[in-house]
């Protein structure tokens, strides 16, 4: 009688065991497997269009940030000490590098708002790599995550938007700092990139992370190098010795003409 109850016993578990797998296996080949790769197709192509349409933006606010960190970087500032000498334009090089540092922080907050619905991990992380990098360390040019976000927020605004490119224009920039009364925090970004212009060597380490964490999302945005060529995206090494062809002349006899790339 043992015997009889033991195979009623397995036959009836091996038969749900087996329902269960059936319909488990039905379930995935049928329904979950094609509807997750319709899913990852879809997400496939929404970054790419989306990669399409900021992708000038981007290139050109990541490109231009980390290119006026390497000159910094390479030549100890060289550029804002040859500007403070020059009537008329003792404030260019504050303003200018006040700005980049700007329109990169209102490119990545907007990239991070439209990437929220998008299973872009590899951008995500490579956005927070540039975030960290800045707001590593000590006070001087530190900006902790939510001054990036203010930051990105308040120049989100001022974008002008054209066949969906958001683009910010150094000329709006220059207005909201004339204003009468700036925002609090835009002062803060002016005064942070003044401080690094004038103490480079105590911001080396902050500064070189910046820069190299940018050039790894620029690489991303543009893999294959077409918007911007691998001699202007080069990542500085403080040990490194300056590159053949260089961007800039790394020493100056005496002040007479601009670097080549400010």
């Amino acid at each position: 009688m043992d015997d009889v109850v033991k195979l009623l016993t397995s036959a009836v578990v091996g038969g749900l065991v087996g329902s269960f797998l059936g319909g488990f296996s039905k379930f995935f080949w049928e329904r979950w497997l094609p509807d997750r790769l319709t899913w990852r197709r879809e997400q496939r192509v929404r970054q790419r269009q989306l990669l399409a349409t900021q992708r000038d933006p981007a290139v050109r606010a990541i490109s231009e940030l980390q290119g006026r960190l390497w000159v910094i970087l390479s030549s100890k500032a060289a550029n804002y000490h040859y500007t403070r000498e020059r009537p008329g334009d003792e404030e260019y090089y504050i303003e200018s590098t006040a700005f980049l540092v700007a329109q990169y922080f209102a490119w990545s907050e907007l990239m991070r708002q439209q990437i929220a619905a998008l299973d872009y991990n590899e951008l995500s992380r490579l956005l927070d790599d540039v975030s960290d990098a800045f707001a590593h360390g000590g006070p001087g040019f530190q900006f902790y995550r939510l001054d990036q976000r203010e930051i990105g927020e308040r120049l989100m605004t001022h974008m002008k938007v054209d066949a969906d490119t958001a683009m910010f224009r150094y000329s709006d920039f220059r207005d909201m700092m004339a204003a009468p009364k700036p925002a609090e925090r835009l002062l803060a970004l002016r005064e942070r990139s003044q401080y690094l212009l004038d103490h480079i060597d105590k911001e080396v380490e902050r500064a070189t992370r910046v820069q190299n964490a940018l050039v790894d999302l620029l690489d991303f945005i543009d893999a294959e190098r077409v918007w911007v060529r691998p001699d202007r995206r080069e990542k500085f090494s403080p040990d490194g010795a300056a590159p053949p062809n260089s961007r800039i002349e790394l020493t100056r006899k005496k002040p007479r003409a601009p670097h080549a790339r400010r």
